[in-house]
């Protein structure tokens, strides 16, 4: 049986290597991404820029643009593409920031695309 120490002891280390290459900052915008962020995981908010995104032909990756307005920032997604993926909507990918200033992303979240259009909604007066 192990003891409590050592049980407290090997969790902090599974946490610690876990974590490991994770940005802890919070999320960054285009314009916040620097050098040091090379090689790390990390969470990015912008919108998806008009006219960037690129299925590959054998449904594999996707490539867009995030742009924050100021910098933009190209995204490879290698996973299911998301179904409600629009240009011009606000998206927040979580990825490998790389030496080539892209980001191999596993994780690309956008918002409702209903959230954005006023096609069925009531206007208050």
């Amino acid at each position: 049986m192990i003891s409590k120490p050592k049980l407290v002891a090997i969790t902090l280390l599974a946490i610690a290597v876990g974590l490991y290459g994770v940005d802890l900052d919070g999320s960054l915008t285009p314009t916040d991404l620097a050098d040091e962020h090379i090689g790390k995981v990390i969470t990015l908010n912008g919108k998806v820029l008009p006219g960037t995104q690129y299925m590959s032909p054998d449904g594999t990756f996707l490539t867009f643009t995030v742009t924050d307005g100021t910098a933009n920032v190209d995204v490879t997604y290698s996973e299911n593409q998301p179904i409600n993926l629009q240009d011009g909507m606000p998206v927040t990918v979580t990825g490998k920031y790389l030496p080539d200033h892209t980001i191999d992303s596993h994780r690309v979240l956008s918002e409702c695309p209903s959230k954005y259009e006023t096609e069925n909604c009531t206007v208050p007066q």
